[in-house]
């Protein structure tokens, strides 16, 4: 029997629930100011503000090297490596920055649409995200993630603050990127403060040379990975800005906002796993194995449960918070949020690829991937963002069947009821996004509930049934 002080003692719990109420605090107040800003920015004026902030999170993501997996694992087996990883990763991420900001400049030259002061913010916007995100990799590795999610939940409020008490006259979109930028330094700051405080930076650094040698020698497939992966999950702005509208823009990344709670509840509780995940690995095969069977199948019913009840009341959001010029908006979201747990899927998947330290694979299936999805996506923005996010719901779903063919086969393991939990995906996915239209809000809390009541009573009829021997 399973009890509530072993569940709630568990690392993995704790981090995830510690994430999970930071990033979710900070993400709901950063909706609420989506709300503040769509009133005074016309779609076309949203979709550059979004576009800039978006294209900055694209030079992080690229200046990442793939080497976050290869810091927090390595931390979490030894956390005597922190100092030397952090700070020397810190030197690596802003010479990677630099050098981005140069090339996306020849791109914007030739290609793109923003002025030298756009393409400044870009670069900034990511140099600092890059900061305290590499610091973040010292609380995931010690699995200490308390202080960095009260830092998040403490940048929302800032943010909250700056956006509803800016005077009318300095409400334009360089301005509140620059906010944004100012924000996410100070984050930085807290967060280095507090681990020289703590003295959780253990151990001695290395050269610079030998360290990050080392750190790419690993991370090279990540890495790899994700230079093909850019492409489909970063480049839908590039592509609707190449082949449609910024109004188009601005719809997509406003579907995008709104899922981000539900991308970072999945996404965090994924990653909340991965340092102990590393760990077991090497320390327990047998138990790393039954975690697997027995806890994806509540994975994919909660990833489900939270794509139906959105899609159920996405549209009386947007025609209660929106003016009808975001009402396109709408469809985008209905799509998106299918991708969204798809993408959750994948990331799962690549993470106990990464735990068992197969990389090689985690590359082929990119490859794959990358074929699949790229010449769909490009050609599908030309008919706006809901071509698009159909392009990435239908290549993705191609792709989850060859990801969990390889990952089953791969580690020879069986999913406990399987079939019956992706039967569940599918069939719900056809009603809530093609056959549920004109519901009165009553009927839609009904079906809410009913949905919140059957996963209860899912997990109570099998949980302990498959943890009593843990």
């Amino acid at each position: 029997m399973i009890s509530v002080k072993k569940i709630t003692d568990n690392k993995v719990v704790q981090n995830f629930s510690f994430m999970t109420v930071g990033n979710m605090a900070s993400q709901v107040l950063s909706l609420i100011t989506v709300l503040k800003i769509t009133q005074h920015f016309a779609p076309d004026d949203f979709g550059l503000y979004t576009f800039i902030t978006s294209q900055g999170l694209l030079l992080l993501n690229i200046s990442d090297l793939g080497i976050q997996p290869i810091i927090v694992r390595s931390i979490a087996r030894d956390q005597n490596k922190t100092y030397d990883l952090i700070s020397n990763g810190l030197i690596l991420r802003t010479l990677t920055i630099v050098l981005l900001t140069g090339l996306y400049a020849i791109y914007n030259h030739y290609f793109g649409t923003l002025t030298i002061e756009g393409v400044l913010l870009v670069s900034l916007c990511g140099f600092v995200n890059a900061l305290w995100t590499v610091l973040e990799y010292a609380f995931l590795g010690n699995q200490n993630m308390f202080f960095a999610s009260l830092i998040k939940i403490t940048y929302g409020l800032l943010w909250f603050g700056f956006v509803f008490l800016l005077p009318l006259d300095y409400f334009t979109v360089y301005n509140l990127i620059f906010i944004f930028i100012l924000l996410n330094i100070l984050q930085g700051l807290a967060l280095g403060i507090y681990l020289k405080r703590k003295k959780m930076m253990e151990g001695r650094r290395s050269t610079f040379l030998s360290s990050t040698k080392k750190i790419l020698k690993q991370s090279w497939p990540y890495f790899s990975v994700m230079l093909i992966m850019i492409p489909v999950q970063q480049f839908h702005n590039i592509y609707l800005e190449l082949n449609s509208t910024v109004e188009e823009i601005g719809f997509f990344n406003l579907g995008k906002r709104f899922l981000a709670p539900i991308q970072m509840v999945l996404n965090y509780a994924v990653l909340a796993a991965f340092p102990s995940l590393s760990a077991l690995w090497v320390a327990d095969q047998k138990k790393f194995y039954s975690i697997l069977s027995n806890g994806f199948q509540y994975f994919l019913i909660i990833g489900m449960s939270l794509a139906v009840v959105f899609n159920l009341f996405i549209e009386d959001i947007v025609i209660l918070l929106f003016s009808e010029e975001y009402l396109p908006a709408v469809k985008v979201t209905q799509m998106q949020v299918w991708f969204t747990f798809l993408m959750a899927v994948n990331y799962t998947i690549s993470t106990v690829f990464g735990a068992i330290n197969r990389e090689k694979v985690m590359f082929n299936l990119a490859v794959v991937n990358g074929v699949i999805s790229i010449p769909m996506m490009y050609y599908a923005s030309r008919f706006g963002a809901y071509g698009l996010s159909v392009a990435y719901v239908t290549s993705f779903a191609i792709m989850e069947v060859v990801l969990w063919i390889t990952f089953r086969n791969l580690l020879k393991i069986k999913i406990k009821r399987e079939f019956t939990c992706w039967l569940i995906v599918v069939v719900m996915f056809v009603v809530s996004t093609f056959l549920i239209r004109d519901l009165q809000l009553e009927t839609k809390i009904a079906l809410s509930v009913l949905i919140c009541f059957s996963v209860g009573l899912y997990f109570i009829k099998n949980y302990r049934q498959d943890y009593q021997n843990e």
